[in-house]
């Protein structure tokens, strides 16, 4: 797989912050004191955080299909998303996004742009409903400091006013292609054809959300799909002997999504453990069951993940290397056609 200067330097640094993580980690909390957490979880609840997982899963399905029009079926869907989570888990440059895009794009009636365009909104809407969440959460948490609280209703209302500027831009796609070459004019770097095909698929996945109804759907359908998350969240703080709290569990859950959308290692190992003890500490809960959360939610994720899309690549018949070849035409030309496995 040939892959850019940039990417490697991408890839390095994702790896070089994960071992800071993961070592500031070991540094508080001892190895030994984790280790003893996991030991004393009780089972019952990493299942029902394993359940709740596999919801969530089938849920965002849901919402993928209809963004697609509904011109898949949902058990296919279901294996090419599985894939696609696999792939961000094992793989670096979130790689299961692109494999994402291929393989829907080679069912009929479907095409690669259509993929990729679907992937930005469901982006766009998963940030907007964190940006939503956290003030809400923020108001209701009376443990967490004024500064913090501040700060996270700042940066919600400043998401929420640049996504709706955004969907202004949707409806006014010429004014935005020329508000781009002005900024091309002022900043070198922005003056390229390529970020003005990347503005026009971003303001084509921002066009589902200019209608009213379709906006509404989209909305209802991502909290339906993120509440499982919460779930799950809810009954691993159980299963560490940490009481229930469903405000408690909404933050962990948004901390965890913004400290993966950092650079890192794949499956987004150390800042995803790093960003939920900082929430749980946040909230006043001890450091060693906050640390044994972290390694057991990221543990049943990752598992949870490759083994669906080990299903996933049975189920429609791909073999691992035709997939990871095609995925090397990904920096440069468009990809081939993924060649089936026969047996």
């Amino acid at each position: 797989m040939q892959a850019s200067v940039q990417k490697k330097r991408q890839f390095w640094l994702g790896m070089v912050i994960s071992l800071l993580c993961l070592g500031g980690m070991f540094w508080v909390i001892k190895p030994a004191e984790i280790a003893q957490a996991i030991q004393q979880a009780r089972p019952i609840y990493l299942l029902g955080t394993a359940v709740y997982l596999l919801i969530y899963l089938f849920l965002r399905v849901v919402r993928w299909r209809y963004l697609l029009g509904n011109h898949i079926s949902q058990a296919k869907l279901f294996h090419i998303q599985n894939i696609g989570q696999m792939l961000t888990q094992l793989l670096p440059f979130r790689l299961g996004d692109v494999a994402r895009a291929f393989l829907v794009g080679q069912q009929p009636g479907l095409s690669v742009p259509q993929g990729v365009t679907t992937m930005v909104v469901e982006r766009l809407l998963d940030m907007l409903l964190m940006v939503l969440l956290l003030p809400l959460a923020l108001l209701q948490i009376e443990t967490l400091p004024a500064w913090l609280r501040q700060a996270g209703l700042f940066s919600g209302a400043a998401t929420v006013g640049l996504i709706l500027g955004l969907i202004v831009l949707a409806n006014k796609r010429p004014f935005a292609h020329k508000l781009l070459a002005w900024f091309g004019t002022k900043w070198t770097r922005l003056a390229s054809n390529k970020l003005h095909q990347q503005l026009d698929s971003l303001l084509d996945g921002l066009r589902a959300l200019t209608q009213w109804r379709s906006a509404l759907i989209l909305l209802g359908l991502s909290a339906l799909t993120w509440l499982p998350v919460v779930l799950a969240y809810n009954a691993a703080l159980q299963a560490v002997h940490l009481p229930a709290s469903f405000l408690n569990a909404t933050f962990i859950m948004i901390v965890g999504a913004f400290a993966v959308a950092a650079p890192s290692s794949p499956g987004q190992i150390g800042v995803f453990h790093m960003g939920i003890i900082a929430a749980m500490t946040v909230l006043g809960l001890p450091a060693e069951a906050a640390a044994s959360l972290a390694v057991l939610y990221h543990g049943i994720n990752f598992l949870l993940m490759v083994l669906s899309g080990i299903v996933g690549l049975n189920n429609i018949q791909l073999s691992w290397q035709s997939l990871t070849q095609s995925l090397g035409f990904s920096w440069g030309a468009a990809p081939p056609e993924l060649s089936r496995h026969t047996s």
